[in-house]
């Protein structure tokens, strides 16, 4: 690309890493999409969007992954035909007519991934949306993390580090840096397991996960002792995912005792894995 074609880009800098430059960019795309698509509302809930699709109104819900879709017990299910999102990392799809389709509770929605139609937009029309790739700092995740604690939840950022310490120093567990829309995310993945029960946002929130996303196979689902154990620890109901008290030592203790707990379990057990409906 010369100094010139630089200036007049017009596109992405990077590649997307939230969920909104997804729209951003399929907004970009829709002149040169196979299908036509007219934008009839953007509501934000779920599904994102409505819009005509060659002239068929369809529900559209926007990911930055498509495992992030975590809406199958949503009432507006069946009005979702469509998953846009960056990247289709779901393996269980059905492909059809050239076209990618996933199944959740009997309802079928058709994924496009842009990064797909990217490549091919690029490679057949040699136009270009997307100026440089990955964005450079997007794996400083550790500094970005508690860039946003220490703005958003100050007085938890000291607590929130020393469980970051804590999990840096066991042999069990890894730290693994991921980011939602608006926050990034700090999460411990047992080694044995290869899961991650507890997981911290930018906003200095603490969840533990029970299961991972049914919709999602396979799915995980903790041992029922360990479920057992870390319920009666955070007197929590019976939810799949639920925020955790990080207010005092107490409720600090409480998490360092769950993370103990569930090396503890997985020398012994085996998480339960779930490939089937």
């Amino acid at each position: 690309m010369t100094e010139n074609e630089a200036n007049r880009f017009r596109g992405l800098v990077y590649n997307p890493a939230l969920e909104n430059e997804v729209v951003m960019l399929f907004t970009l795309l829709i002149p040169y999409l196979e299908d036509s698509f007219a934008v009839e509302e953007y509501s934000g809930t779920f599904p994102d969007c409505f819009a005509l699709r060659n002239g068929q109104r369809v529900g559209i819900e926007f990911e930055l992954f498509a495992s992030n879709f975590d809406h199958e017990n949503n009432d507006n299910l069946t009005k979702c035909a469509l998953l846009v999102c960056w990247k289709n990392d779901i393996r269980n799809t059905v492909k059809r007519g050239g076209k990618e389709f996933w199944v959740v509770k009997g309802h079928e929605i058709e994924i496009i991934a842009l990064d797909k139609e990217v490549d091919k937009l690029e490679k057949d029309k040699g136009l270009k949306f997307i100026k440089h790739g990955e964005r450079p700092d997007i794996y400083r995740g550790e500094e970005r993390f508690f860039e946003q604690v220490n703005e958003f939840r100050p007085r938890r950022y000291d607590w929130i580090k020393e469980l970051y310490d804590k999990v840096k120093q066991s042999e069990d567990f890894e730290v693994k840096w991921g980011g939602g829309e608006r926050w990034l995310t700090m999460r411990f993945y047992l080694k044995k397991w290869n899961v991650d029960p507890i997981a911290i946002d930018g906003e200095g929130r603490v969840w533990v996960s029970y299961q991972g996303n049914k919709a999602i196979f396979p799915w995980f689902e903790l041992p029922q002792e360990t479920k057992t154990e870390l319920r009666l620890l955070f007197k929590s109901p019976k939810q799949k995912w639920f925020t955790v008290p990080l207010d005092n030592k107490t409720e600090l203790e409480n998490i360092k005792k769950a993370l103990e707990i569930l090396a503890e379990h997985s020398k012994r057990s085996d998480v339960i894995w779930h490939t089937e409906n």
